[in-house]
C-alpha cells in the first residue's frame, strides 16, 4: 500500500470537509441527511450525468462557474441538464428558476426546493440535482427518483 504524503493527506481532509459542508447545505434546505445507494441502483439521470461529468473532466472539456477557482475546496453542483459546467452552490439557487424540466424539456419553473419537483444524489463532494416541472411531476412523482430502470 502506497504511504500517504502529508499532501495526500490534506487534500483527502479538504475533500471530506466540503462533503460534509455540502451534506450540511442539503441539510438545511430540507433534504435531511444523506442516505448511501450503491451506484448500481441510482436512476438513470443520476448515472448518466455522473457518467458525462467524469468523461468531460476525463477529457478536460468540463467547465465550471469562476466561484469554484476561489476559497478553497468546496462542494460542487452538477445540473443534469448541463453535466459538463460545474457550479457552486450560489450560482444553482440563482439558475433555479431558469432551468429546464429533464423530463419534457418545458421550463421546470421552480422557485424553491419547498416545490418538492427537484430529486437530488449527493456524491462525495459533488451535488448531482434535476428539476422536473410541475406536469411531470404530477403525472409521476417517483419517476427517475430510484431504480436503476427509471428514467
Amino acid at each position: 500500500m502506497k504511504r500517504k504524503t502529508p499532501r495526500d493527506i490534506a487534500v483527502d481532509d479538504q475533500l471530506r470537509a466540503a462533503g460534509a459542508e455540502g451534506a450540511q447545505w442539503l441539510a438545511a434546505a430540507g433534504w435531511g441527511p444523506p442516505v448511501k445507494v450503491p451506484l448500481q441502483n441510482a436512476a438513470r439521470w443520476q448515472r448518466e450525468t455522473r457518467d458525462r461529468m467524469l468523461a468531460a473532466q476525463q477529457d478536460e472539456s468540463c467547465t465550471w462557474c469562476d466561484h469554484l477557482l476561489h476559497g478553497g475546496p468546496q462542494p460542487v453542483v452538477v445540473h443534469a441538464e448541463h453535466p459538463t459546467h460545474l457550479v457552486c452552490r450560489a450560482c444553482s439557487v440563482a439558475a433555479r428558476p431558469h432551468r429546464p424540466c429533464l423530463d419534457c424539456g418545458k421550463p421546470a419553473d421552480s422557485k424553491s426546493p419547498l416545490d418538492g419537483r427537484e430529486d437530488v444524489c449527493m456524491g462525495t463532494v459533488a451535488i448531482y440535482t434535476r428539476l422536473r416541472c410541475a406536469a411531470c411531476f404530477r403525472a409521476n412523482p417517483l419517476n427517475g427518483t430510484f431504480g436503476s430502470g427509471a428514467s
